[in-house]
């Protein structure tokens, strides 16, 4: 009190060392958090005090971690409690002095607060202070931690709960004339095809080796609008909806959130991504996987919708592919809409207050695939997914594919989305006029999100040079000429607002497009010659549908 009359900064530890003697479970949390005691002192002082006084919460991670149910003997030297013992923390500087957080909250002008609680008193106004202060600082720990992390038969617990599965199963057990036992063992192996289980240890092998990959492919990443989805993470359920190019998708985003201190996501991925090893893997960082189709399979419906649902519930940030499969031409496709429907659908439940989806925008320098997308664009059969196909594979790591962008598009809440459809829809469910309805809203929201999904989009160098060189009806064409369209199309692009990568910005200073030119070349995209009227740049037939594949306009 006496620092804070005399205008000194004070550093306030809310939560602290729990003593052990201290038996009792809600004695031991408040011994913990300790930061009443002080804030009522602040409030005391504070009354008399003429200049202003700022509350400024403050978060530090000590590495990157997930928070499991289940207790293991590396949470002792990597995980993060409330109160630490000083051994612990010790641990944990040692182990992760390389990942390092230290995050500010929102700011809390204490006159301004004061101000709006005169009713109470000095007690009650620390303890709603304090309240208010732990209330950032959980916000802060969810982005990084994220929800907590339950093992998949808590999971399955969750899915499988409840009158209404029971009496569901039961009824087409009957309608189906076969013993309902049966049909509970055919739900449950449903449930463990679908399901993730996600763990640290499978998370940093698949990290290791992503990392490994990434910086002998690609040159870097740039991320545009992702503070925007950490203030959504802070508070409500998040659902990113990204194109989808390239196999590197799945973990792209996962890779961003966690050099960002963000809990990675759990990833839609397709039933044929499940094969045998890799399955084990992608299943440990987030991955759940579901078939192509399943209208007619009503019990594996029913298990579906229910695991989403619980997804939701528990708070987890998702991530599935609203097209489906890999675009071969870079134009967006039509949307699938049994993901989004579902996700529509369980919000009408009543699982979460408000949910979040976020259109994610990636752009690839060069697509990893273009040589199999060629293939299949010539008329070529799509080679299936396995783990000798990913042995073969190999010779793509040769290669460098330029700088990935990410843009992260304005996070649309599906409460304002739906308005005053919500209630409609919610208590509805069994009407068909109601249901047609809601059909169309999903359908159009797909659209609206592919939208924003486009909107989101950067411009790069590779996608602005192909267009203009495959544009040419001759297949070549003379760097005059291609500098000069190159510069048109970039000035209509530039003045519908699309936003521009910095490599583009860089060869548009240049007035020999060097850096461009050199990377398609080295790539053997195109081949540089010298003719009559100077300079010509050549497109080899052979390349034509592999450069098609990075044409993102």
């Amino acid at each position: 009190g006496e620092l804070l009359e005399k205008g000194e900064p004070v550093l306030l530890f809310l939560r602290a060392r729990s003593p052990r003697l201290l038996s009792n479970r809600r004695s031991r949390l408040a011994a913990a958090r300790p930061g009443t005691e002080y804030l009522q002192e602040i409030v005391r002082r504070a009354h008399d005090l003429e200049r202003p006084v700022f509350l400024v919460p403050i978060s530090f991670f000590r590495g990157r971690v997930f928070r499991r149910q289940e207790g293991r003997l590396s949470a002792f030297a990597y995980s993060v409690h409330d109160a630490p013992s000083d051994l612990k923390k010790l641990l944990t500087y040692r182990f992760n002095r390389e990942d390092l957080l230290f995050n500010i909250g929102r700011v809390i002008d204490l006159p301004g607060f004061l101000s709006s609680h005169r009713t109470l008193g000095e007690s009650r106004l620390a303890r709603r202070l304090n309240n208010s202060l732990q209330r950032e600082l959980a916000q802060e720990e969810r982005a990084v931690w994220g929800p907590l992390l339950l093992p998949r038969h808590a999971i399955a617990e969750r899915v499988f709960e409840g009158r209404e599965v029971a009496g569901t199963l039961a009824k087409m057990a009957q309608d189906r004339g076969i013993p309902e036992r049966k049909l509970w063992r055919e739900a449950r192996g449903y449930f463990w095809e679908i399901a993730a289980n996600f763990n640290g240890f499978a998370f940093g092998i698949i990290e290791v080796l992503f990392k490994q990959i990434w910086r002998r492919m690609f040159s870097g990443v740039e991320v545009r609008g992702l503070e925007r989805v950490v203030e959504c993470v802070k508070q409500h359920p998040v659902v990113l909806v990204p194109c989808h190019r390239s196999h590197f998708d799945y973990m792209v985003l996962s890779y961003i959130f966690r050099e960002h201190f963000l809990s990675p996501p759990h990833i839609a991925a397709g039933i044929n991504l499940s094969f045998w090893p890799v399955s084990s893997l992608l299943r440990g960082s987030g991955a759940f996987f579901i078939r192509r189709s399943f209208e007619d399979n009503e019990v594996y419906k029913l298990v579906f919708h229910r695991y989403l649902t619980t997804m939701i519930r528990q708070g987890y940030t998702l991530e599935f592919f609203i097209e489906g499969g890999r675009s071969r031409t870079g134009k967006i496709l039509t949307p699938k809409l049994g993901m989004l429907g579902g996700i529509v659908r369980a919000f009408l439940g009543g699982v979460r207050r408000d949910l979040y989806l976020v259109p994610v925008s990636i752009h690839y320098g060069r697509i990893a695939e273009e040589s199999a997308y060629d293939a299949e664009l010539s008329g070529g059969k799509k080679q299936k997914e396995s783990f000798g196909a990913l042995l073969k594979a190999r010779s793509v790591l040769k290669q460098r594919h330029g700088t990935v962008y990410v843009s992260f598009a304005e996070p649309m809440s599906l409460r304002a989305t739906l308005g005053e459809r919500l209630g409609r829809f919610a208590e509805g469910q069994n009407d068909p006029v109601v249901q047609e309805e809601q059909r169309r809203f999903v359908q159009k929201l797909g659209f609206r999100i592919l939208h924003e999904v486009n909107e989101a989009a950067v411009v790069g160098a590779t996608s602005l040079s192909s267009t203009v060189l495959l544009s040419s009806p001759r297949g070549s064409s003379r760097f005059d000429e291609f500098a000069i369209a190159t510069r048109a199309l970039s000035e209509l692009l530039r003045w519908r607002g699309v936003a521009f990568t910095p490599s583009l910005e860089r060869n548009l200073g240049q007035a020999n497009f060097g850096e461009i030119k050199a990377f398609l070349a080295s790539s053997g995209l195109i081949s540089v010659g010298e003719g009559e009227a100077g300079r010509v740049l050549q497109v080899p037939v052979g390349n034509r549908h592999g450069q098609l594949a990075d044409l993102l306009l």
